[in-house]
């Protein structure tokens, strides 16, 4: 074992130079990701929910957690379960977003157990084997109810999807590399530690430089117990050690691990103008902020046309208010619709309960927030601006479904208005061109995302 100390001294230097680096620069940027992968599944959840192909854990309540926990992976019933698979994914989610906003993220916290299980949490629904063959019986049953909207008619639906898919997948690969850089991490400083606290205390060469590999590992298994009580064995690690010091080629394995422990320094580019990629969600975000006057003059439009028809509720007898959907003896503050919607490749209309207080108050936030960005010189803008082009990716996802949910609202709301305006031989305003406008600035906000994922 000639020159292991000289060894240690370089393998020492070395581990804390990395940790140093990845403490200050891979930890957040793991954090980081994992937030952008919450981010970005719960856009996908959303939109399935809102389909009706999944639904909310009705047992959802708030758990404290103290460790990671990987939901369950047994196999489904033959005939599947919708509820089943809608509360492991609920319990996913409940283990994404613990991950992500309340674990500890440093180097001592993040050891090779808990890292291992967030390689497990990531991959519970496999998306690098994604679909209706995948070893995975939740991934196979989840996998189902996405393709049906990715494969719909329904095609702006089917691009937020497919979006969302790319960036999950890509997201996915980023943590995984990350995970893997501090799992090395780990398992070099374990080794380290051995030959630090065991190898020199009990060597596991004879005084011939020949001993048995079997009896090599007893050796150090005992040096272990006596000089490291307490902490975790590695049996696959140790002998990794001993092919390092024994092995004709350790001083080869020992030269490139150490070059796989360097930092390397980036190159810094002088280049003033953010990448591409970010210019192009930048945009995409813009093109959506358009409307937000069309929201404002939509809302305002629906509800002249609400205020017109409760007035003459008292003059239309129990009809009218049959025809309203309110009940027999609606109070004031009770303005709930049931309207009907079509989705492309669905035979029957859904019917959806929409509460208008509450919707006009939901989107009357959104176009306020909408505005704030259009201005391109606000703190929302400004903060925005200074966002992960990951992070940024997520927002603008959850953005656009949320848009297009409430254009879907306006219109249904818009659509029945005007039917009992025409029953009532009045007359009233739509609101198809506001509808119009808002429909096109999703679109092009789409595409420009969908010019992003190409890129990517």
């Amino acid at each position: 074992m000639e020159g292991s100390a000289s060894y240690l001294e370089q393998l020492e230097s070395a581990l804390e130079k990395r940790s140093q680096w990845l403490e200050s620069t891979q930890i957040p940027r793991l954090k980081e990701t994992l937030a952008s992968f919450d981010s970005l599944f719960e856009g996908a959840m959303a939109m399935l929910i809102r389909k009706g192909l999944l639904r909310e854990d009705p047992y959802n309540y708030e758990q404290a957690f103290t460790e990671i926990v990987i939901p369950s992976d047994a196999p489904l019933p033959e005939f599947e379960n919708s509820d089943e698979v809608s509360y492991r994914l609920a319990a996913f989610r409940r283990q994404i977003k613990y991950v992500s906003t309340e674990l500890a993220f440093d180097l001592q916290s993040l050891g090779l157990a808990r890292l291992k299980k967030i390689s497990a949490l990531v991959l519970f629904i496999n998306w690098l084997d994604f679909g209706e063959g995948s070893s995975s019986s939740t991934t196979r049953a989840f996998a189902r109810v996405f393709m049906k909207v990715r494969m719909s008619p329904d095609t702006m639906a089917s691009q937020i999807l497919k979006d969302c898919e790319i960036q999950i997948v890509k997201t996915v690969r980023q943590i995984r590399g990350l995970v893997a850089e501090l799992i090395a991490f780990h398992r070099e400083s374990w080794k380290a530690e051995i030959r630090r606290k065991v190898l020199t205390r009990y060597p596991p060469a004879a005084a011939d430089g020949h001993v048995r590999k079997e009896e090599a590992l007893r050796a150090m298994r005992h040096g272990f117990g006596q000089s490291m009580e307490g902490k975790p064995w590695y049996p696959a690690l140790a002998e990794e050690l001993l092919e390092e010091e024994n092995a004709e080629e350790g001083a080869a394995r020992k030269q490139k691990l150490l070059a796989s422990l360097a930092v390397i320094e980036p190159v810094k580019v002088e280049i003033a103008a953010p990448p591409e990629g970010r210019a192009i969600l930048m945009d995409a975000v813009r093109i959506l902020c358009r409307p937000h006057e069309e929201l404002a003059t939509a809302l305002a439009i629906l509800e002249e046309n609400e205020r017109l028809l409760t007035e003459s509720r008292g003059s239309g007898g129990g009809w009218l208010k049959r025809l309203l959907g309110v009940g027999a003896s609606p109070r004031a503050a009770e303005r709930t619709y049931k309207v009907q919607y079509s989705e492309p490749g669905v035979p029957l209309p859904k019917t959806e309960t929409i509460d208008f207080t509450s919707f006009l108050a939901e989107t009357r936030k959104k176009a306020s927030l909408l505005a704030a960005l259009s201005s391109g010189t606000g703190p929302a803008y400004r903060r925005l601006s200074d966002t992960g082009e990951e992070q940024l990716a997520a927002f603008l996802d959850k953005e656009l479904n949320e848009v297009l949910l409430i254009h879907r609202r306006l219109g249904s709301l818009n659509t029945l208005f005007q039917a009992r305006s025409a029953q009532e031989k009045r007359t009233s305003r739509g609101i198809k061109v506001e509808l119009l406008t808002i429909k096109n600035s999703i679109v092009n906000a789409n595409r420009k995302r969908h010019e992003h994922s190409d890129k990517g």
